[in-house]
């Protein structure tokens, strides 16, 4: 009989210990949480005042969720068919998360579309696609940044009429061409006659400047320059400073690299609207942790701007140093 009703004991326990541990999801969880999630940014230049925040933001991130990630480019700034073979990468690496800028919607229909089909959190940063092809997008808001522009111009510009050149990183990158179109509405308001001409720089310095020349013999009346490229914009400062048309054109530069906001600072420039890319960089990570978890998030994501004048140059660089995206000293 003890032997018996030993045999029985032994057999409830081991019973017992398999059904719990049938049952105990939330513990397995725990095991899977506890490998790093992998993220990988696609971008479309390594680098520079924008984009160079970009990367910090993302990589502080990174650190703070102790996840695993990889900042990329292609070799040649903008190549959208490099941007798609890095995307191939991540997806066939099987990435938890994918950030991108993207400035070809259709070039990567296909890459998304199988991103998508195994679950990879795709968020892209300061461009977007549409919402079947990701889950949210976070950037400056291209209306708004328009209309910002608008305001620089109206609040840097005192003349009968404008003569308006638009610098863009290509012509066919979707929100500045919505930038550019919001902005002309409402500059419209107030000048019926003005003159529109957008062109391209590819993020090239020297391009944006050579550009800025053949547009002022194309356009003699040309007394404002808006650029919407980061690099462009020095190019665009360096064609005003060098011409000393300082007086005689208004420029509207973009990010705020040191070198910009020397420009500003010494009235090169008469602004800089400032993308806040480094919030790009760290929420793009911190969304895709969400995503991930299962949450739905708003499709448009808006990362602010700042006009930053003559006035507001030494404080926005306290800002950035407070960040660690320049130079204590």
């Amino acid at each position: 009989m003890k032997r018996r009703w030993w045999a029985v004991l032994v057999i409830g326990v081991t019973l017992a210990g398999i059904i719990m541990s049938g049952c105990n999801k939330p513990a397995e969880r725990a095991v899977s949480n506890s490998v790093k999630k992998r993220v990988m940014f696609v971008s479309i230049v390594t680098g520079g005042v924008a984009w160079g925040a970009a990367q910090k933001g993302f990589e502080d991130a990174l650190k703070e969720l102790d996840w695993e990630g990889q900042y990329v480019s292609p070799m040649q700034a903008n190549n959208t068919a490099e941007v798609v073979n890095l995307l191939e990468t991540a997806v066939t690496n099987n990435s938890d998360a994918i950030l991108g800028v993207i400035l070809d919607t259709e070039q990567v229909v296909d890459v998304f579309t199988r991103a998508r089909e195994k679950k990879i959190a795709i968020i892209t940063c300061n461009t977007y696609t549409t919402p079947q092809l990701q889950d949210c997008w976070i950037g400056t808001d291209p209306v708004g940044m328009g209309k910002a522009q608008a305001q620089a111009v109206l609040d840097n510009f005192t003349g009968d009429n404008i003569t308006l050149a638009y610098i863009q990183t290509l012509l066919t990158v979707p929100t500045q061409n919505q930038q550019y179109e919001a902005m002309k509405e409402v500059l419209l308001e107030k000048y019926p006659n003005a003159v529109f001409v957008q062109d391209q720089c590819d993020s090239n310095a020297q391009i944006a400047a050579d550009k800025c020349a053949a547009l002022k013999k194309s356009y003699p009346d040309l007394n404002v320059i808006v650029c919407a490229d980061g690099y462009g914009a020095s190019g665009v400062a360096n064609f005003i400073e060098s011409e000393k048309y300082k007086d005689e054109i208004a420029g509207i530069g973009i990010d705020d690299s040191t070198e910009m906001l020397g420009f500003v600072k010494q009235g090169i420039m008469r602004c800089t609207i400032a993308q806040d890319f480094y919030t790009m960089g760290y929420q793009g990570v911190m969304m895709a942790q969400e995503v991930l978890e299962g949450k739905k998030l708003p499709f448009d994501n808006d990362s602010g701007t700042i006009t930053i004048t003559t006035d507001k140059v030494d404080a926005h660089f306290a800002l950035l140093q407070e960040r660690g995206l320049v130079n204590q000293n």
